[in-house]
């Protein structure tokens, strides 16, 4: 065949590079093409990927060609059996190789430190928990425990290491929102809210507002009143935003069951409430996609906006710590993970390695520290997961530990003066607690 005619036929066929079948966890097999198309937009990564399917291209192009030219029949048997060869090379190289190179980043520093162990429960795990910005809970000197046996929850107070049991009977796998003393929202299994009140009674189920389609409250930081943002049809302009506050611990919010707050606020920005100091007047609420700030009763804005710098959505973590805060990225889509926090001692920042995502994050209630959790953000990386505890005055590493890279560590300060984390061995969990120096 002419170098013109085999240099055609082989652009034509390189192009079946985009019909090869890459494997994807949910889709099943997705064309290579799609897959390519799906990371389009302009990135490291992207560019990582498009030059790899060029690649395969090439190959395909080069391998046909020189079939092509000259052509003898263990040609055409090496092009045959170079087919499962292709398939399972573009398969290594997009889904493994490239995501390797590009999305994660070798973590280098030393384990450290060392933390006086106090006690331990065994056959418990600490709860992921949402509590509010005003740390209710670390003040409280309380974290929320699930046990291994049961699936009760429990809370843990020091010293000790002392559960004391929430409820009666289980909750579901999931709580919207806690607060100390034992107090708890969580979702049946219709997807009705429920309320479990201090004292482990049993589970009540809330009336949902009207409409209330996607009402999700969460609790103040007394545990006594809950607390939403709905928006109220006008027959013109636009629908204002309100702030609704309902009694449900017994008495009333001034005088009233509910209590509605007109907020004096952009009528087309996404806001959510995010933490409910009652007692003071104080609601914290997040803007889509950024942005903190605070309103008081009458619905005027008394603190921020802050948009904590780097942070992918502070609504995700973000807590006040006296005159400051601490934000960081409790979910994030792309680039590193960050702890950002702004403190009448300075302003700081801890950067998360490629591949990895925090996990779990406490603060302390004196801002002297900050205890998190990091665990792998990829399927595919081999990356440890680990706890850590930083010194926020100047951003140093007090203690770090390494762990096997399928473990989801979790921590919780309880107190200024006590840490807890969880750890797996022997085929449990463990939950132990630390003085904090």
């Amino acid at each position: 065949m002419s170098r013109c005619w085999a240099v055609l036929i082989a652009i034509a066929v390189s192009f079946g590079a985009y019909l090869i079948p890459l494997f994807h966890v949910h889709a099943g097999l997705v064309p290579l093409g799609i897959v390519v198309l799906g990371a389009a937009e302009p990135s490291v990564f992207s560019a990582a990927m498009l030059l790899a399917a060029l690649t395969i291209q090439g190959t395909i192009f080069a391998l046909t060609y020189w079939a092509l030219r000259g052509f003898r029949w263990w040609k055409g048997a090496a092009v045959i059996a170079a087919a499962p060869l292709l398939f399972y090379g573009a398969n290594v190289l997009l889904l493994y190789l490239v995501p390797l190179m590009v999305l994660v980043e070798r973590d280098s520093r030393p384990e450290t430190g060392d933390l006086e162990r106090l006690c331990s429960v065994p056959k418990a795990i600490l709860a992921q928990v949402h509590s509010g910005t005003d740390l209710a809970l670390e003040r409280a000197g309380e974290a929320w425990v699930i046990r291994q046996k049961n699936r009760l929850r429990a809370r843990l107070v020091v010293p000790g290491c002392q559960l004391v049991d929430v409820a009666a009977s289980p909750v579901g796998s999931t709580m919207d929102h806690v607060a100390p003393g034992g107090t708890l929202l969580f979702r049946r299994d219709n997807g009705d809210l429920a309320h479990v009140a201090p004292g482990g009674a049993s589970p009540v189920t809330l009336e949902a507002p009207t409409p209330g389609k996607y009402w999700s409250p969460i609790l103040s930081n007394a545990g006594g009143t809950l607390a939403w943002i709905d928006r109220q049809p006008v027959e013109r302009g636009p629908r204002p935003h309100r702030l609704r506050l309902r009694r449900i611990g017994g008495g009333a919010v001034d005088g009233a069951q509910e209590e509605t707050v007109v907020l004096d606020l952009p009528p087309r920005g996404q806001f959510e409430v995010i933490g409910a100091d009652v007692e003071n007047g104080r609601f914290t609420l997040a803007r889509f996609r950024n942005s903190v700030l605070v309103v008081d009763r009458q619905g005027r804005t008394i603190a921020g906006p802050i948009s904590p710098p780097g942070i992918y959505n502070a609504r995700w973590g973000f807590r006040w710590v006296g005159s400051g805060w601490v934000a960081w990225d409790g979910y994030r889509e792309e680039g590193r993970s960050r702890i950002v926090w702004s403190l009448p001692g300075g302003t700081g920042e801890f950067i998360v390695p490629k591949g990895r995502k925090i996990n779990s994050l406490s603060v302390d209630p004196d801002a002297r520290y900050v205890a998190f959790s990091l665990a792998t953000g990829l399927s595919i990386a081999s990356t440890k997961s680990a706890t850590v505890l930083l010194r926020l005055s100047d951003g140093q590493e007090l203690f770090r530990r390494y762990h096997p890279t399928s473990t989801r560590t979790r921590v919780a300060f309880l107190g200024t003066d006590h840490l807890a984390m969880t750890r797996y061995e022997g085929g449990q969990d463990v939950i132990d607690v630390y003085r904090v120096p």
